[in-house]
């Protein structure tokens, strides 16, 4: 029996993926996940045994808290190495790996890399001092200042499916259905324009629209009352923990662009409306919605260009062209990488 590290922390980019090859891996190896006090709360289905928490000294992002937590987070990672002694060790990107990862690697555990999104990341891009193998989400995954000797390797990205295995696309003729994934980084602009937009497409539209609309905690009541004012079939949530059933249904998602929405975008087949969160980390967001936007399976709307105009042209194209969604869906279908969890643990056996 085989023992996997599974290393990230913060984000749901980094945990989710982390979390859904955890569920792959301990169905015949033994598996650790080591993450911090924000990224506990994406594994709270995994056993406390399972988890292992690394605490930040300062738990506040900066520059100067970083440094200092540096040296924190690496020694309280070493007791675990010794006892558990992995023989993989799988990071997900993000600083909180950074020392975790070194100190597997000064200890000479073999160290791997996973990047989730289409331009790599400051934590794996020093990482890549230590080891060569980044394992990655997208076909061409931008490594500025690459190294001949990297050995990238396409996996795709775990992902949350669901249980059936089935994509159930709503195709009736009378129902159209619109997925919103905002959450923390949302903004109440951008929820309301959303919001408002779908109030003059279901207007002027012979389909019934109905709403998934995942939002801040700040907007959860104004959006509620605001679809049941206008007698929008709606679920508005501030997480949805059945993510895949929603996906499913899903004709259109409108969303910021994470790896992970991507690659549920990709999987399920649905048409997008993409704004790119602004201020994410070298512009992640940005490159990850043009990897879509290169099929032309997606719409992209820069943060500073939102209008309610813009969306509610951009929701038209969709609702109205039966033969631009089939095309898009079948590009989609193209573009899907299957098993990603598998393909990840058959590259890390391939070292046994």
């Amino acid at each position: 029996m085989k023992k996997f590290f599974l290393v990230g922390g913060g984000t749901g980019g980094h945990c989710i993926p982390m979390s859904v090859l955890f569920s792959e891996i301990i169905k015949k190896d033994e598996c650790y996940i080591l993450t911090d006090e924000r990224g506990l709360k994406y594994f709270e289905d995994i056993s406390a045994k399972k988890k292992i928490l690394i605490k930040n000294l300062i738990n506040k992002q900066g520059k100067i808290s970083n440094l200092i937590n540096l040296p924190y987070l690496f020694i309280q990672s070493i007791p675990y190495y010794l006892k558990l002694r992995p023989d993989f060790i799988l990071g997900f990107g993000g600083y909180f790996t950074v020392p975790i990862m070194i100190a597997g690697w000064l200890m000479r555990f073999k160290i791997f890399l996973h990047e989730g999104n289409a331009i790599i990341g400051k934590a794996n891009r020093f990482l890549l001092n230590f080891t060569k193998d980044l394992l990655t989400s997208f076909e061409n995954t931008l490594i500025p200042g690459k190294k001949k000797d990297i050995k990238n390797k396409l996996v795709g990205l775990p992902i949350r499916i669901n249980k059936e295995n089935k994509v159930f696309n709503n195709d009736s003729s009378s129902d159209f259905v619109i997925c919103i994934m905002g959450g923390s980084q949302g903004a109440q602009n951008l929820s309301i324009n959303i919001a408002e937009s779908i109030k003059s497409v279901q207007a002027n539209s012979k389909k019934k629209i109905k709403v998934f609309h995942q939002c801040r905690s700040e907007d959860l009541e104004t959006l509620k009352a605001f679809y049941t004012t206008h007698n929008i079939n709606n679920e508005v949530r501030v997480f949805f923990d059945d993510m895949t059933r929603v996906l499913s249904q899903s004709n259109l998602v409108i969303s910021r662009s994470g790896s992970s929405t991507i690659n549920e975008i990709i999987y399920y087949c649905i048409p997008s409306i993409l704004i790119p969160y602004p201020h994410a980390a070298d512009n992640h967001q940005y490159y990850n919605a043009t990897n879509l936007n290169t099929s032309e399976c997606t719409k992209i709307i820069p943060d500073d260009s939102v209008s309610l105009e813009n969306i509610l042209n951009s929701i038209n194209e969709i609702i109205n062209d039966n033969e631009k969604v089939n095309l898009i869906r079948n590009r989609l279908k193209v573009r899907r990488i299957n098993n990603p969890s598998k393909n990840i643990l058959d590259y890390l056996e391939s070292y046994s």
